[in-house]
């Protein structure tokens, strides 16, 4: 069994392990930043450091988040580094057998190549994240940038 946060974002549920989540926080003292891509909110000050904060739904739909009193701030382990992921609503950590995950076949391709898994629930299907993979070349590119100033 492995263990996974549940959050739902743009309409959709996804899952994100876990081993590569750190905290849930509320979206606070958000510091914008020009010049960047439209899914990077901003930063915050965070445990003696700046972490970038990306509005997931900006990143997969194309759609800005609305800011409400369930929008929450994830903060995750990225590439040995942490980002914040804006999302709607946190639903649930829940456990999943293996049996229940049907691996993505497109991992290895570029369109949606961060969905890992489609994980089959009563209530519908939940995308598994790779928190690795969600930005292209030139994201990654970007955000390393910000976070060694």
């Amino acid at each position: 069994m492995e263990k996974f946060v549940i959050f739902s974002s743009g309409g959709q549920s996804f899952a994100i392990p876990i081993e590569v989540t750190e905290k849930i926080i509320h979206v606070e003292g958000l510091i914008r930043i020009p010049d960047t891509s439209k899914y990077v909110l901003g930063a915050i000050d965070y445990d003696e450091t700046v972490l970038p904060i990306i509005d997931l739904r900006e990143r997969f739909f194309q759609n800005k988040t609305e800011l409400t009193a369930d929008t929450k701030v994830i903060v995750v382990n990225w590439q040995e580094k942490k980002i914040g992921l804006v999302v709607d609503k946190v639903a649930t950590i829940r456990s999943f057998e293996s049996a229940d995950r049907e691996i993505s076949e497109n991992a290895d391709q570029e369109a949606a190549s961060y969905v890992m898994a489609f994980i089959r629930t009563d209530d519908g299907i939940i995308l598994q994240l790779d928190v690795d993979s969600i930005f292209n070349e030139q994201g990654e590119k970007e955000l390393v940038s910000l976070m060694n100033r």
